[in-house]
């Protein structure tokens, strides 16, 4: 395991197209249905959206919320000097958003009628980026904590969407994705596919490694005013 930080934007997407990142490598196992490896590793001239920016500005509510459910204490990876975090096993790498210093926490945000899908069942994609993220830092548990964007409340008990998975680190998972990266970067001619075997395997192992641990309201109301009040200030940085 290697970790490096990288003190520029442009320093770290440069180091990220080295290897296959935790976001990616759900394509190589057949588990992204929004891209394929025909894109991966193309100049996309993507610098985000409306959904990636909202998705940001969320990520310190969601582990603030997550700390308030769990009694936890996870923060945001950061550096002295604002500089980003990458971790590299093999050819695989990630940059994790959150860690208590035993744990890692994958923090989500998404539309509501998405959100109901997910809190039945987590997309494999995170499961997969999950995955990654606690590989290449060889830690063994993390959570997944996905936040609908809806965040309207009709009572004076505040009302969290957010569901939170926690993730057991699969070994012959990412075994698998090493090997794939490994076929993809020697692929030469461009003609990598997505093996059907594989999909099939690693949809299995990635079904057995998480349970679902919390999906309802908060319980203490003073703590749940205090939140609310918080969000509320940090919405307005975004108008």
């Amino acid at each position: 395991m290697t970790r490096t930080v990288v003190n520029t934007e442009e320093k770290w997407h440069e180091l990220r197209n080295k290897y296959i990142t935790a976001s990616e490598a759900a394509v190589l196992i057949g588990h992204n249905p929004y891209s394929s490896p025909g894109k991966l590793k193309q100049e996309s001239g993507f610098v985000g959206n409306a959904y990636t920016f909202i998705g940001q500005v969320l990520e310190p509510v969601v582990v603030d919320i997550t700390n308030r459910i769990l009694l936890s204490n996870f923060r945001l990876y950061e550096t002295d000097n604002d500089g980003k975090v990458f971790y590299t096993k093999g050819l695989l790498g990630a940059t994790p958003d959150a860690t208590d210093g035993t744990m890692l926490l994958e923090c989500k945000s998404t539309k509501p009628d998405t959100y109901l899908k997910y809190k039945a069942e987590p997309p494999l994609q995170y499961l997969v980026q999950l995955q990654v993220q606690l590989y290449c830092t060889d830690i063994k548990e993390g959570y997944l904590a996905i936040l609908s964007t809806d965040l309207s409340q009709t009572s004076q008990t505040i009302n969290w969407p957010i569901v939170i998975y926690k993730v057991k680190r699969n070994d012959k998972l990412c075994a698998i994705i090493q090997t794939e990266a490994a076929r993809f970067f020697n692929d030469k001619d461009k003609t990598y596919r997505v093996s059907s075997s594989i999909k099939k395997q690693t949809g299995t192992l990635l079904h057995l490694c998480h349970e679902k641990i919390y999906e309802s309201v908060a319980k203490d109301e003073p703590q749940s005013k205090h939140c609310l009040k918080e969000l509320r200030a940090l919405m307005q940085t975004i108008k």
